[in-house]
């Protein structure tokens, strides 16, 4: 890295007023490739931190820049690093592969736990590789739990200017399994009721009609305010009603039949035992007393089916034992029907609840099941990260760093970013109590281990869901970046710039996004670990040095700089740099090596003001 010393010198431009950050607080991201070729490059560029990165997940190849793996680099690769980055004085932090996106485990139609758990997996390799390298520090991991529509997040955001009658809703059960994905233009029929003589009946209207009203997506949601559910379970409880009502209605329907024919088998059981028992003494008196009865209890076939009829005739004794043998089907039939309609309607009760059984349902909405999930995950790998800093008496702790990504995925906007931190440092904290640890130190080790990534360029893309001005769009975006700054949830920081659509990661400066607003707030509120300038849209074979020159130019305001004893006046570069043979005393980036060139030199193409 470039050895600033204790102090550093610029040729005269003003730093960021009330911002006290120097170069040598701002790192660099390498993510693809070879860490160890990566870490040398970055070291080489002046970083003074390097964020090592990975993009391979599964089995890793270092064949291809995006199949290198945590894994696939041994112990010695590992110690070299380490000890590379100690000898120049170069801090680490480590990215789990960026293409491990979310920890709830969520595909097309369902969460599946076999989808979060190989997340988990490709993460613990990349805290080990923390441990072994870096000897502690944040490792970032990607949140992206679900899609869910931009409006979700506020009336001041839409993807497009229907998508508040469009967006749909999204209802798990238990397990994970989509419920219902309906649009919020659905509305549900629910019958009115009345009470006519103590008794409920659906409510009618002049016509003879049932009385329906037609609950829309608003009505949905002030019925949740007021019952302090969330609207899509009120909803799909509506919806599921009327497949509780046919269910009961059936149950009750078969079970009225399986009555009605029990006791009317216990009818021609009686009379077929009298029959039986008159057969003894008289078989004629018998046939005549069976024929009788099977016409009282209607048994009897009709005259218009002969062959039945005749062997009625014949054998009316054992016709009479037949027609109870088939009423005895008839109401185990029945009976199978009602519970059958009986389960239908508990499976329903199962679902959405029914108050009057005491029953609370077990269905969730998308956003409960999915916080759920990957706060567990997420405590499970915090717990990891613990465990392996005790093991190793690392000096510094190793920390699990969530961070937002796109817009359109759940993590991504700063409140979903905050609850998934808060619910997994609290679902970690359940963990270490469990082991006994008090709940005041529980928290505070959860705290210590569970940080956010903050990355601000993708923070800045939710500028074209924006529905206001710039200037309220940098007004929210500041609110919401204080007020994790405030509460404790940032540990880390990503920095990179953009127009606000996409992630294009331009060099601090060439964009939009309110980094020097953003900067201020991070000196008030102490952050401590370094933050991480994010290369890419750089010309080829200078993104790294783009991006360094461009933070320090814009963060540190200092694109110039001089190592050693001299005098900080514009006549010793205009002596010394312009026109002189000696080597200069003045370097900016990379030691002033050019990467372009092919030859040794002493210029590395940096703006000088």
């Amino acid at each position: 890295m470039v050895d600033f010393g204790n102090d550093y010198w610029s040729s005269g431009k003003k730093r960021l007023e009330g911002v006290d950050i120097a170069a040598k607080d701002l790192g660099i991201s390498m993510g693809i490739g070879d860490p160890w070729t990566s870490i040398k490059t970055a070291v080489t560029a002046g970083a003074s931190h390097v964020e090592l990165g990975f993009m391979g997940m599964n089995k890793g190849s270092l064949s291809s820049p995006t199949s290198v793996t945590p894994e696939i680099i041994g112990k010695t690769k590992r110690e070299d690093i380490r000890q590379f980055a100690k000898i120049n004085k170069v801090t680490l932090s480590t990215h789990a592969s960026a293409n491990v996106m979310g920890f709830a485990g969520f595909r097309e139609d369902r969460f599946d736990d076999n989808i979060a758990a190989q997340a988990v997996f490709e993460v613990k390799r990349a805290i080990d590789f923390a441990a072994d390298t870096a000897e502690g520090g944040p490792v970032v991991i990607h949140t992206g739990e679900f899609p869910r529509p931009i409006c979700e997040s506020g009336k001041d955001f839409l993807a497009h200017k229907d998508e508040q009658k469009k967006a749909v809703w999204g209802i798990v059960d238990k397990n994970g399994r989509m419920k219902a994905m309906l649009p919020r233009d659905y509305t549900v029929p629910v019958v009115e009721w009345e009470e006519q003589n103590g008794v409920q009946v659906p409510k009618r209207d002049a016509k003879g009609e049932y009385v329906y009203k037609n609950m829309s997506y608003d009505e949905f949601v002030e019925e949740g305010k007021r019952t302090n559910q969330p609207p899509e379970k009120i909803f799909f409880s509506k919806f599921m009603e009327k497949e509780r009502l046919k269910a009961s209605a059936e149950k009750k329907r078969w079970e009225t039949m399986a009555e009605e024919y029990k006791k009317k088998y216990d009818m021609v059981k009686q009379m077929q035992d009298s029959v039986s028992e008159l057969a003894k003494k008289d078989k004629e008196a018998a046939d005549y007393a069976a024929m009788r009865y099977a016409e009282q209890t209607g048994v009897a076939p009709h005259k218009e089916s002969a062959e039945e009829y005749r062997e009625f005739l014949n054998n009316p004794q054992k016709f009479l034992g037949k027609a109870t043998e088939q009423i005895k089907k008839e109401i185990s039939y029945a009976y199978e029907n009602s519970a059958a309609a009986g389960r239908q309607e508990r499976e329903v009760d199962l679902e959405i609840g029914n108050k009057e059984k005491g029953m609370e349902g077990n269905i969730k909405t998308l956003k409960q099941y999915a916080l759920e999930k990957s706060a567990k995950n997420i405590a499970e790998l915090g717990m990891y990260a613990y465990q392996i800093e005790k093991d190793r008496k690392l000096k510094k702790p190793l920390y699990i760093a969530p961070e937002n990504v796109f817009a359109e995925q759940y993590g991504s906007h700063p409140q979903e970013l905050r609850d998934i931190i808060k619910e997994s440092r609290a679902a970690m904290a359940e963990k270490l109590k469990a082991k006994r640890v008090p709940e005041e130190e529980a928290n505070k080790i959860a705290a210590e281990h569970i940080k956010a990534t903050f990355d601000i360029g993708h923070a800045n893309t939710w500028r074209k869901y924006f529905q206001g001005s710039d200037a309220e769009f940098k007004k929210w975006f500041m609110k919401e970046a204080k007020q994790l700054l405030q509460e404790g949830i940032i540990g880390h920081v990503h920095i990179a710039d953009n127009f606000g659509y996409y992630d294009e990661h331009l060099s601090p400066g060439e964009g939009n996004v309110p980094i020097e607003d953003f900067m201020k707030e991070v000196v008030k509120a102490g952050l401590k670990d370094k933050m991480v300038i994010e290369p890419g849209a750089q010309g080829e074979g200078e993104s790294i040095h783009g991006s360094m020159f461009g933070a320090w130019a814009k963060i540190a305001s200092s694109p110039m700089y001089r190592v050693g004893n001299v005098d900080k006046k514009w006549t010793d570069i205009s002596g010394s740099y312009f026109g002189q043979t000696h080597t200069p005393r003045y370097m900016t980036g990379g030691y002033l090596i050019n990467p372009q060139s092919q030859e040794d030199n002493w210029w590395s193409g940096a703006p000088i003001e």
